[in-house]
């Protein structure tokens, strides 16, 4: 109760009224002690069961209901207040019919592979316009916005923690929502995080995972298949030849093969070992190299120049909440089902952006 009371900056004393129920409650001081506990404010008054999302862990061998630092206990609180919201006004949260879940027992390799090509297709990305773009952050625009269009709400948030890269989550009645970490990521490396946790809508896995920590076959299959989705084996023959490379293990050559390709430096590496052009010990020593808890290069954590957005903050906005989920809102609003302060309440997101975001004259 102590510790409680110094997090939220609610008194003891008036926590313990609001447990006997002999208090009134502010709004800031139910939303302070709903984000120390790290779960949506309706928990605090439900007298029943709340569809709230099993917290799984995929980052260890035997994936299950994990635990998290704070940070990322609040990013599915976040979606788990979007989705009892949207689930209450019964709005349609569905996915595309093309994205059936992905049956398997085995989580093979060569399954990755060809469910890769399948939906590399279907997001209908030229090899060509890859190697032209030479950048990481079209290439990211472009799946998102794919993926976006398939009913899957994209969203980023700073977990101020890295100990998982991203996370997929699904509630039951709510929108299938993949969510970005962009603490210490660059946008590469938030590239493979969406191509992977793809992956996890496909399979619909979800949790929370960190694309390198790979100790179960799941992780292993998403890997494969968002590498795949990403880097196919012709592409790196193509762009090799269209760059005039010859892949060695050098750190510089990987950090602008890596930048050719709009991959980060460890799905390249990756790539050139599954392909064959570089050794499985060649990676296990560059990957060595980086000594932080999950030995990301340092490349991959910062595209440099010191982050914290752009001058616009409407840009900023459209890419932290997304299209999708900016849509939803924005439909809400306009159907009279959420007001500029409800939704401010729900998301965050300020009424002086609103209109702006949601084309409301």
């Amino acid at each position: 109760m102590a510790t409680l009371a110094l997090r939220s900056g609610v008194s003891e004393a008036r926590l313990k009224k609001g447990l006997a129920a002999d208090v009134e409650w502010k709004d800031d001081d139910v939303s302070a002690i709903a984000s120390e506990l790290a779960v949506p404010v309706q928990a605090l008054f439900s007298n029943g069961p709340l569809p709230l999302f099993p917290a799984v862990d995929f980052r260890s061998a035997t994936p299950g209901v994990g635990e998290f630092e704070r940070g990322t206990l609040q990013a599915i609180g976040f979606v788990e207040r979007l989705s009892s919201t949207f689930a209450a006004l019964k709005m349609d949260v569905s996915l595309d019919d093309t994205v059936k879940e992905y049956r398997t027992t085995t989580y093979s390799q060569d399954e990755a592979v060809k469910l890769a090509a399948q939906w590399r297709k279907n997001w209908g990305i030229k090899d060509s316009d890859q190697i032209e773009w030479q950048n990481a952050n079209k290439l990211y625009v472009s799946l998102r916005t794919y993926i976006e269009d398939l009913g899957v709400l994209v969203v980023h948030r700073q977990f101020k923690t890295d100990e998982a890269a991203g996370m997929y989550v699904h509630v039951d009645g709510g929108p299938h929502t993949i969510v970005i970490n962009t603490t210490g990521s660059s946008k590469a490396r938030k590239l493979f995080t969406l191509a992977h946790e793809f992956g996890h809508v496909l399979l619909r896995a979800e949790g929370a995972s960190n694309p390198s920590v790979l100790k179960n076959r799941i992780e292993r299959f998403c890997n494969r298949f968002a590498a795949c989705l990403l880097a196919p084996k012709r592409l790196i023959k193509k762009a090799l030849q269209a760059f005039r490379y010859t892949p060695i293990a050098d750190d510089d050559w990987i950090r602008l093969f890596a930048k050719k390709i709009g991959l980060s430096q460890e799905a390249t590496y990756l790539r050139l070992v599954e392909t064959d052009y570089l050794t499985r010990s060649d990676y296990v020593r560059w990957k060595s190299k980086f000594n932080n808890v999950n030995h990301v290069p340092t490349g991959d954590q910062s595209d440099g120049g010191g982050g914290g957005g752009t001058a616009d903050p409407i840009r900023d906005k459209q890419t932290q909440y997304g299209s999708a989920l900016l849509g939803l809102l924005g439909r809400a609003r306009r159907d009279g089902q959420l007001d500029e302060i409800d939704i401010y309440r729900l998301s965050g997101l300020k009424p002086k952006y609103q209109d702006q975001l949601f084309g409301v004259a």
